[in-house]
């Protein structure tokens, strides 16, 4: 009985596992796709919306859960709380285990952050929302090194495919970005000598002109009227 309860609990830590890496993945990949505006709405439907990485996010974080409760209760690993929430507490593997649990709290903090969003504004959270990249990449080390489905095919064909696809668009997101920067319009400058050479509009100036000018006018008049 002992031994299908540890097949069903490690089974299940296994699959929670790469289900939660997967769904990360896909998160990621939305995520920048989105940011770099990689699809046309003009072209095909907008599959790639905020939605879709919000949902996507939930699921891995619902296995995630279930990751963590099944490799607690397996009793063949014997994790206990101390294990699996500090780092390098762990017997089994200590160092790769230590990356998980530092993904594990830096996601606990994007959390965090998308409730205070309306607190610290848009502009911290995107910067702190940054730090998904490094959550991808401490998984990734964390399943390679204390996975036992590691030398698998299936496995590594998850992890190239992941860290191939990822890496693309992150290095598209950085081109990208520096793209728009060099073609970005200059602003004109306008020169301090240019801007006192130009002609300035007083209309004070202008009404004391007027008034001189019909003086002269009527005192030529009169002039014309007496050699008369």
């Amino acid at each position: 009985m002992n031994t299908i309860w540890e097949t069903v609990t490690w089974d299940v830590a296994r699959a929670g596992g790469f289900t939660t890496y997967v769904l990360l993945t896909l998160a990621v990949i939305v995520g920048l796709a989105l940011s770099t505006q990689i699809q046309s709405p003009s072209r095909w439907p907008r599959l790639l919306n905020s939605e879709l990485h919000n949902f996507l996010t939930l699921l891995s974080t619902i296995f995630l859960v279930v990751h963590v409760l099944a490799a607690w209760i397996d009793p063949f690993t014997k994790f206990g709380w101390s294990e699996i929430f500090i780092p390098f507490a762990s017997h089994y593997r200590p160092e790769w285990m230590a990356f998980g649990i530092v993904g594990l709290y830096l996601g606990i903090a994007i959390g965090i952050s998308t409730w205070l969003r309306p607190h610290i504004g848009y502009k911290w959270w995107r910067r702190l929302h940054v730090l998904t990249l490094g959550i991808f990449a401490l998984a990734t080390i964390h399943g390679i090194g204390t996975g036992s489905d590691t030398q698998t095919w299936w496995a590594l064909g998850i992890y190239l495919i992941s860290i191939a696809v990822v890496g693309s668009l992150l290095f598209w997101r950085v081109y990208s970005s520096k793209g728009k920067r060099k073609h970005a319009p200059a602003r004109p400058v306008t020169s301090a000598r240019s801007v006192s050479a130009a002609p300035h509009y007083n209309p004070r100036t202008l009404n004391g002109a007027r008034s001189i000018a019909t003086n002269t006018t009527d005192q030529r008049r009169s002039e014309v009227a007496r050699m008369k």
